[in-house]
């Protein structure tokens, strides 16, 4: 104990009740949306992720065709995932993943989220201080997924300005590991987030493999979360060739890495708009692995109810094709609709995001210099002012800082919204902007 130690908490306690956590950022956020009749003063939220257009079609299929029995409401198989579930997600991989070798059913393991089973993975793999290696930017929740209990040190690859998804990028890489290993930090894993969270792009075979190779000659685990698998599309506005998704599970990567090496991450909040159901799993060959993050399962059990009505999902495969077919379209003319209406604020984007529900979008020009209480503000204090100056406008994006970018003025924009969300999103945007420049 500390002398700065809250009253009845350990020192872990009062650190967590310091950072305050997801609450303290989104809470007013999450409990205030936006909508055009009832709340149109509530917040515009175009920075969570999540399927907002396909919520009608997964609300009407549970209502249409999901019956639930006692059983759904006993403790079922277990808290690692129902064998019709893991038999159902097999299937639906083995189809949709194209992979070289079927996906076994029994190499498959279920928990409440893939934030979950990073945690586990964490513990499974590392030991307290450890690292692992992330791309900047990259998915904002990783470190805390990794760091928050399982105390994984974040190792941060920085591309100074190179593109991330070419071969060439591996100096990074190794600059990157040998300057963590100088520090003392073991490294065990690389964490390949394909396709990107948050630039909405898939990376080439031929840099994965480069990455496997990387990870083979290190002995660390390469960690591909393809939660975003299926949520790939073509952008008719855009003339910018596009990289398709490519798992690692669709080519032979024995040449390349240890199979004991290889983990997969996937789920159903993203590519079956179901965020709410909290069901994610992992694919791994590793049985070592397997059993130690079974071990963990009981912390993590998953919610009989939703198990049931994703295994129906998931079997459902005529509705399926429909479903993510239209999701793709859907995806496409959001993301269209997006560029368009950034290009009329003269706001910059990343124009070769194909995948994800986001755009990585470059307010640098208008990060403001003087702070609303008349300090002069530049760099990060200078993006922090902007999102707050946003949030009291009543739009939230994410910023660049949040998702470890390497420079200040980048926001993640969350194009999966219903039209006339996201167009009153920018709206709230454009007028923020104009005020900074007319100061």
């Amino acid at each position: 104990m500390t002398s700065r130690t809250i009253q009845g908490l350990s020192e872990r306690g009062t650190a967590l009740a310091i950072s305050g956590g997801i609450r303290d950022r989104f809470g007013s956020v999450l409990g205030d949306p936006f909508h055009a009749e009832s709340n149109p003063k509530g917040f515009v939220n175009i920075g969570t992720s999540e399927s907002y257009t396909m919520l009608p079609e997964v609300t009407k299929f549970a209502n249409e065709r999901v019956r639930f029995e006692e059983r759904d409401f006993s403790y079922g198989d277990g808290p690692w995932g129902s064998e019709r579930l893991r038999c159902a997600m097999a299937k639906h991989m083995n189809k949709h993943f194209q992979p070289v070798q079927p996906v076994d059913p029994s190499d498959i393991l279920f928990s409440n989220g893939v934030t979950s089973l990073c945690e586990q993975l964490g513990f499974s793999i590392a030991e307290a201080g450890d690292g692992i290696m992330f791309t900047r930017p990259i998915y904002q929740a990783f470190r805390s997924d990794f760091g928050t209990r399982a105390k994984i040190t974040p190792v941060w690859v920085s591309f100074r300005g190179d593109d991330q998804f070419t071969t060439s990028s591996i100096k990074h890489w190794e600059a990157a590991y040998d300057q963590a290993s100088k520090d003392g930090i073991t490294i065990r894993a690389v964490m390949l987030c394909n396709p990107h969270n948050p630039l909405g792009r898939c990376y080439p075979k031929s840099l994965i493999i480069a990455l496997m190779e990387f990870c083979q000659k290190r002995k660390l685990h390469l960690l591909s979360d393809e939660i975003y698998a299926s949520s790939v599309y073509d952008v008719p506005s855009s003339d910018v060739p596009a990289v398709p998704f490519i798992s690692v599970l669709s080519f032979d990567t024995t040449p390349y890495i240890d199979t004991q090496y290889l983990h997969v991450l996937y789920g159903m909040s993203k590519d079956f708009a179901s965020g709410g159901l909290r069901l994610g799993c992992i694919y791994t060959r590793n049985e070592h692995l397997f059993r130690a993050m079974g071990a963990m399962s009981q912390f993590h059990w998953l919610c009989n109810p939703a198990e049931k009505l994703a295994a129906v999902m998931l079997e459902s495969e005529e509705w399926m094709e429909h479903f993510q077919a239209l999701s793709r379209k859907r995806l496409a003319e959001r993301n269209s609709l997006t560029r368009r209406l950034l290009d009329d604020l003269s706001i910059g984007y990343s124009a070769k995001s194909n995948a994800g529900f986001f755009i990585w979008a470059d307010l640098r020009r208008y990060l403001p210099s003087i702070a609303r209480d008349g300090r002069k503000i530049c760099g990060w204090e200078a993006e922090e002012e902007l999102m707050e100056m946003l949030r009291e406008n009543g739009v939230f994006m994410t910023p660049g800082n949040h998702l470890s970018a390497d420079e200040p003025g980048f926001f993640r924009i969350i194009f999966s919204q219903e039209e006339s969300v996201l167009k009153e999103g920018m709206r709230r945007v454009g007028e923020t902007i104009a005020r900074i420049e007319k100061e």
